[in-house]
């Protein structure tokens, strides 16, 4: 499934051995090959960083929570289901 700018995603992650579900806008389509906009996404590559460049198109998401304030995340897109759709 595609998305674009606007969208509203959800998915599943898993760390630390517990699930967490997060729901979120996409604000930027990653380009086959490329990576996330480091100007506008510093955050995605601090710690760890994003790693290499996918060979699909990928997606950010920005997801608000009241504890932490504004989050982006770039999920695998295999994970990602729209919220319109559920699909």
């Amino acid at each position: 499934m595609t998305f674009k700018t606007g969208d509203q995603v959800t998915w599943t992650s898993q760390a630390a051995g517990s699930s967490k579900t997060k729901t979120g806008e996409v604000v930027e389509v990653v380009a086959k090959g490329s990576r996330p906009n480091r100007d506008m996404f510093l955050s995605l590559y601090r710690s760890n960083g994003v790693g290499f460049s996918r060979n699909h198109e990928s997606y950010v998401v920005m997801v608000k929570n009241k504890k932490f304030g504004v989050k982006f995340y770039w999920p695998m897109v295999k994970n990602l289901r729209s919220v319109a759709t559920g699909a």
